[in-house]
């Protein structure tokens, strides 16, 4: 049986997640992530985005309110568990 690629476990999570809950829009790419949170009462959203580039990730955390984060890792595991983290983060906005 082959590992699961990195795409594949980030979206299985999101999945994980989300799944029963149609106020989120996520897409998945070669190069990025997405994962948008969609509220009526807010024009400027939660979001987390990962950005792929020579082997780094850039994962960029927004709570749609003040807080802003952008991490940087340099491994697919530390990648993984910084968008659990935020994941996270991301239910419990949903769930206020």
């Amino acid at each position: 049986m082959e590992p699961y690629s990195f795409d594949k476990r980030i979206e299985n999570l999101i999945k994980s997640y989300f799944a029963d809950n149609k106020n989120v829009s996520y897409n998945i790419d070669a190069e990025k992530i997405n994962i948008h949170l969609i509220e009526v009462n807010n024009v400027d959203c939660a979001s987390l985005d990962v950005q792929k580039i020579d082997g780094c990730f850039k994962i960029y955390f927004w709570d749609g309110y003040s807080q802003s984060e952008v991490i940087e890792v340099n491994s697919e595991k530390d990648a993984a568990r910084t968008i659990k983290r935020f994941l996270k983060k991301l239910v419990k906005i949903l769930n206020r």
